[in-house]
């Protein structure tokens, strides 16, 4: 019963979430198969946690928790909200608040896992279908049909927020975040909104995003000049009020070579467990180009030991590939950082995020999840100006691509 009521949740979510962009019948399909690839991501997670790793995974030891946060929540009670003595691991936020949302979940579905997968799943989507609309709204030339095909469909943002975890609502967070970007407007209720839900979850994340927003008064080049210099010393200002708060509450006293290999050894024996742990980094901020190349590279296809890490290693093979493919696009992406509010939103996220996780992250496995969430961001990248090939008599010598950022100037194409 538990199965179908979670099911039922995600035919009303994805009908209710319909965007009026899926009136073309290939996008309507690839929306469909979005949803129920939702289902498909349940039933392989389970797989792997139930058969490949013999329940050696995070989602249960979260079921556990929210076992006992059900068993208050259903007679009423919601202590486990307030009485410290309950939380797990003495915090409210951060890892021990996914238990919260699965107790839910476990009540409403009557504690079938599939369900319970299945409503994180959901929350997940409905994240990526409101970052999808975003990017559409911002972004007139983008090509939709990939865009939505690759954001909704791509394996690693299906597959591991099928589960009792953190990434599912960081999602749902970031998407409410670009939702709130308009080409004449920003939406700070929305900014609030969504930094809040990522930070009860992922608290360093939040961080990352109040960063990005400061650079959303740095790097905007549209503003008069008085203005422009304004914004400019009040961003500059907003991200180093921020970083003395991290600092303070990581307690780093400074950013030299020895308190950053500190933070890093603190961190990364968290992370240095399986067949998925890498050498150890060293040398403080020198270490972030091979952080770079562990998020945007790894694993290496001669590294993989298992068919998780084979798939992780595809995955993020072919993404690099479609970014060569349409480097024009990223390249004029990154130029529009200066004067589109969202591009300048993404890709200091996408860069701070990249940086802070290479240099923190030891973990295969781990860096297979966790880059997931830039996925959206970089096929946003790869596609939001699409490019047509013209003679090349009727171009200048040093031009033989032109951009196309109308959808009249670029019509549908099927894949």
């Amino acid at each position: 019963m538990g199965a179908i009521i979670a099911l039922f949740v995600l035919l009303i979510v994805s009908y209710v979430m319909r965007p009026d962009w899926t009136d073309i019948p290939a996008i309507r399909a690839v929306y469909n198969w979005g949803a129920a690839f939702r289902v498909l991501g349940t039933l392989a997670y389970m797989f792997y946690a139930f058969y490949i790793t013999s329940g050696n995974v995070d989602a249960f030891v979260y079921d556990n928790w929210a076992q006992r946060f059900a068993e208050y929540f259903v007679r009423g009670d919601f202590s486990p909200f307030t009485d410290s003595s309950l939380y797990r691991g003495g915090q409210l936020f951060y890892t021990n608040f996914v238990a919260y949302p699965a107790a839910f979940f476990l009540i409403i579905t009557g504690n079938s896992t599939f369900g319970i997968y299945l409503l994180f799943s959901t929350v997940c989507f409905i994240g990526l279908v409101l970052m999808v609309k975003s990017f559409y709204l911002n972004f007139p030339g983008i090509d939709r049909y990939r865009v939505t095909l690759y954001v909704l469909l791509f394996p690693a943002v299906w597959f591991w927020t099928s589960t009792i975890g953190k990434d599912a609502f960081v999602f749902l967070g970031i998407g409410i975040i670009c939702s709130g970007f308009r080409a004449s407007s920003l939406n700070y209720v929305k900014f609030i909104i969504g930094i809040a839900i990522v930070y009860a979850f992922r608290p360093p994340v939040a961080y990352m995003l109040l960063l990005s927003m400061s650079a959303l008064f740095i790097f905007n080049f549209k503003d008069p000049f008085l203005l422009k210099l304004l914004k400019i010393g009040l961003g500059v200002y907003l991200a180093v009020l921020l970083l003395d708060f991290i600092s303070a509450d990581w307690r780093i006293e400074s950013f030299d070579v020895e308190t950053i290999e500190g933070l890093q050894r603190s961190t990364l024996r968290n992370n240095d467990y399986g067949s998925g742990a890498l050498e150890e980094k060293s040398g403080g901020l020198s270490s972030i180009p091979r952080g770079i190349v562990d998020v945007l590279a790894r694993p290496f296809i001669w590294e993989t030991k298992d068919i998780t890490t084979l798939l992780a290693s595809l995955e993020i093979t072919f993404m690099l590939s479609i970014l060569f493919i349409k480097r024009y696009s990223l390249k004029r992406f990154v130029q529009s950082m200066l004067t589109n509010r969202l591009s300048t939103f993404v890709g200091a996220f996408t860069l701070i995020y990249i940086v802070s996780a290479g240099l923190f992250e030891n973990n295969i496995g781990l860096i297979a999840r966790h880059r997931s969430i830039i996925f959206p961001f970089l096929f946003l990248a790869a596609y939001s100006f699409q490019f047509v090939k013209v003679p090349k008599r009727n171009l200048s010598p040093t031009n033989n691509y032109l951009p196309v950022e109308t959808e009249k100037a670029a019509p549908y194409r099927k894949l």
